[in-house]
């Protein structure tokens, strides 16, 4: 019976290959719509916090509250993107581009300039030359910037965020640390879905983000804990 039931659903993909595709198309839509609506209800959010910021300023009373609200809101802000940007992908079909992975790098540190010289970091890169990645440009971009951000957050004054690449087993291993070497710890993978479990770690889904886009190109992410709590991350692309 389950080979036969196995059977016909196969057939029923060959017969009306729109059925999985249909699906997909309704999940992006609400998706999108999702989206629309609750970036129109933060915007309201935003300029009523705005308003009574104002209000509390010229009334000499303590605005150091509303530095919390505006990060709370900027994360939802950050994440509805995020969520929207994941569900137009799933509908995009994969690049079979080769990408040149010190040409990426060399884009993402001129893009994270300003939040390195504001957080007083220096950004270090190690990548073989010539080694090319298999996947679409931005997206690539999104995952190892969110990565890079990710440690500099957490990186103290005057240090240095590390990422290496290699080549190991036909993939490239892109590693990322803020310690004395960017493949430190033992790695471990990460997985889709574990926010839910730690619902104040404060770094919104932009990992959670990173692994989804890292499955869709073949894939995928993984994070070692240090002694001293900081995390290390290792995104594992097609060569």
């Amino acid at each position: 019976m389950k080979t036969s039931v196995r059977a016909l659903l196969a057939n029923l993909y060959k017969w009306f290959p729109w059925i999985p595709k249909q699906r997909t198309d309704t999940l992006t839509a609400f998706v999108r719509d999702t989206e629309h609506d609750v970036l129109s209800v933060v915007a309201a959010l935003q300029a009523n916090v705005d308003v009574l910021h104002d209000e509390q300023e010229r009334k000499h009373q303590p605005v150091t509250r509303f530095l919390v609200m505006n990060k709370a809101i900027a994360r939802i802000t950050a994440d509805m993107t995020a969520l929207a940007d994941i569900s137009e992908l799933v509908l995009t079909p994969p690049s079979k581009q080769r990408q040149l992975l010190s040409k990426l790098m060399q884009e993402i540190a001129q893009e994270t300039q300003s939040a390195f010289s504001l957080s007083k970091a220096t950004f270090s890169c190690s990548v073989v030359a010539g080694t090319t990645v298999i996947g679409n440009t931005d997206a690539l971009k999104v995952m190892i910037t969110a990565i890079v951000l990710t440690v500099l957050a957490k990186c103290p004054e005057l240090q240095t965020v590390w990422m290496a690449g290699r080549v190991n087993n036909d993939c490239v291993w892109l590693s990322f640390n803020s310690g004395l070497q960017a493949d430190e710890g033992v790695f471990t993978p990460w997985q889709l879905g574990e926010l839910r479990l730690a619902p104040t770690n404060g770094e919104g889904i932009s990992l959670a983000t990173v692994d989804a886009l890292a499955r869709l190109h073949h894939g995928h992410l993984s994070r070692s804990t240090l002694p001293d709590l900081r995390h290390g991350y290792r995104l594992i692309l097609k060569v």
